[in-house]
C-alpha cells in the first residue's frame, strides 16, 4: 500500500511539473508572440520614442501635441512621465498609443489600431489540453492497476462458480503486483481445498461403505451365536452409517451449490405436501396458517429439504404442539416453524446453525441426529439470499423463522 501511494504521488507531482513547464514554454514562445497590428505598433512607438528627440524630427504624418491638451488620469500621466508607451481606447474600441518625447512635454499619438485579439480562448484551450494530458498520464498509470483488479473479480467469480482452473496473468508494471501474486497463491490454495473436499466425499462414499457392508454381513452371520452382543454392535454400525450419510449430504451441498438452479413454483403447495407427510408420522397437534398461491423463484428440491428438516426438528423436540405458518410480506416470503419443547438458550442461537453442534439440554444424542440438519437449512437459505433465525416461541419452545426474497 505504501508503494502504491508513493507511486501515485510521484506520477501526479511529476506530471503536473512537466505539463506546467511545457505549457509556459509554449505560451511564451507561441501564443504571446503571435503577430498583430497593435503589438507591431507598440514596437514602432518604442523605437520612435528612443530616436526622436524634438518635434521638428516628426514626419508630417505624425502630430505633436501638448501633454496638457488631454485630460489624463493621474496614473496615465505618471506612466507618460516615466517614459512608458500608454495604450488607450476610443469609443469604437480602437487603440491609441501615446508617448512623450525626451523633452517630457511633446506628446505623440499613433493610431487608431484594431485591438489585439483576446487570448482568453487560447488560455482556456491550454488549460483543457493540460488537464487532458494529465488525465491520459493517470490512465496509463492506472491501466495495470485496473487489469489486476479485474483479475481479482474474474478469479473470485470463477471460484464462486466452482471453476477451479484459476488463470494467472500478472503485470510487473502494476503498483499492486505483489498483492496480485499473493491473491493468486491464496486462490490456488482455495481451489486445492475445494478439490480435496470433493475427493474426500468420493473417498468416504466408496471406501467406507464397503467395509461397513462387510461388517453388517458378518454380524448377520453371528446373530444366532451371541444375539445380545451382536445387537449392540449392529446399533453402532447403523449409527456410523447414519453419520456417514449425514456427512455426505452436507458435503454434497457444496458441490450441488455450483449447479444451483431456480424456477418459479407454488411454495404453498410444497408446504402442504410436507405437512401431509409429517401428519402421517407424528402424533403431535399440528396447527397451520398457510397463505395460498405464494409463488417463489427458487429451487423446489432444496426448499423442500429445508421445510422437511425444520418440521422433523419440531416433531423431535416439541412436547405436544407444532405451529407452522407461511405468509407474504412486502415481496418477501416468511416461513415460521414453532414447537412447545424446552427451547434453545439465547446464547446458543448462533451456534445451533453450526455443523456437528448438538446442544446439551434439548439436542442430545439419545434423540438422534448429528448436528447437521440446521446447518443444511442455513446453507440452503443462504443460497437463496435469505435469512434464517431462531427465537423464543410463544408456545414455549423454539421458533425458526426463514425469510426469502420472491
Amino acid at each position: 500500500m505504501v508503494r502504491l501511494l508513493i507511486s501515485l504521488y510521484l506520477v501526479v507531482i511529476t506530471s503536473i511539473i512537466v505539463i506546467n513547464q511545457a505549457s509556459d514554454y509554449v505560451w511564451q514562445n507561441w501564443v504571446t508572440q503571435a503577430p498583430d497590428e497593435l503589438r507591431h505598433a507598440t514596437q514602432v512607438a518604442n523605437v520612435m520614442q528612443a530616436h526622436i528627440t524634438s518635434p521638428e524630427q516628426l514626419q508630417a504624418s505624425y502630430q505633436g501635441l501638448d501633454i496638457d491638451s488631454i485630460a489624463w488620469l493621474d496614473e496615465q500621466r505618471t506612466q507618460l512621465l516615466n517614459g512608458e508607451v500608454l495604450t488607450t481606447y476610443n469609443a469604437q474600441g480602437q487603440a491609441l498609443l501615446s508617448f512623450l518625447l525626451i523633452d517630457n512635454f511633446t506628446l505623440v499619438q499613433l493610431g487608431p489600431f484594431l485591438p489585439s485579439e483576446p487570448a482568453s480562448n487560447k488560455l482556456y484551450l491550454f488549460k483543457f489540453i493540460s488537464f487532458l494530458v494529465l488525465g491520459l498520464v493517470l490512465i496509463v498509470w492506472l491501466r495495470p492497476l485496473w487489469l489486476d483488479l479485474m483479475q481479482f473479480k474474474r478469479v473470485t467469480e470463477q471460484l464462486a462458480q466452482g471453476n477451479l482452473n484459476v488463470e494467472r496473468k500478472t503485470s510487473r508494471f502494476s503498483a499492486i503486483s505483489y498483492l496480485t501474486e499473493q491473491f493468486h497463491i491464496m486462490a490456488q490454495k482455495v481451489a486445492n481445498l475445494m478439490t480435496d473436499q470433493k475427493q474426500l466425499v468420493n473417498a468416504v462414499s466408496h471406501e467406507l461403505r464397503t467395509p461397513l457392508a462387510r461388517l453388517k454381513f458378518a454380524l448377520a452371520m453371528l446373530q444366532s451365536a451371541q444375539p445380545e452382543q451382536v445387537s449392540g454392535m449392529q446399533q453402532d454400525v447403523q449409527e456410523m452409517e447414519s453419520l456417514i450419510d449425514e456427512m455426505l449430504s452436507y458435503a454434497r451441498l457444496e458441490i450441488a451449490g455450483e449447479q444451483f438452479s431456480r424456477e418459479e413454483f407454488d411454495l404453498s403447495e410444497l408446504m402442504q405436501a410436507q405437512l401431509d407427510k409429517l401428519r402421517g408420522l407424528s402424533s403431535k397437534e399440528i396447527t397451520t396458517s398457510i397463505e395460498s398461491d405464494i409463488k417463489v423463484n427458487a429451487n423446489a428440491h432444496y426448499l423442500a429439504r429445508v421445510i422437511q428438516n425444520l418440521l422433523q426438528n419440531a416433531d423431535k423436540y416439541g412436547a405436544s404442539q407444532i405451529e407452522v405458518s407461511l405468509r407474504e410480506v412486502e415481496q418477501q416470503v416468511i416461513i415460521v416453524v414453532e414447537d412447545d419443547g424446552e427451547g434453545i438458550a439465547e446464547d446458543q442461537y448462533e451456534n445451533v446453525f453450526m455443523p456437528f453442534v448438538r446442544l446439551e439440554k434439548s439436542r442430545n444424542k439419545h434423540l438422534g441426529g448429528y448436528g447437521l440438519g440446521l446447518a443444511i437449512v442455513k446453507k440452503i437459505v443462504s443460497w437463496h439470499k435469505g435469512q434464517c433465525v431462531v427465537a423464543k416461541s410463544k408456545l414455549g419452545g423454539a421458533s425458526f423463522v426463514i425469510t426469502l426474497p420472491k
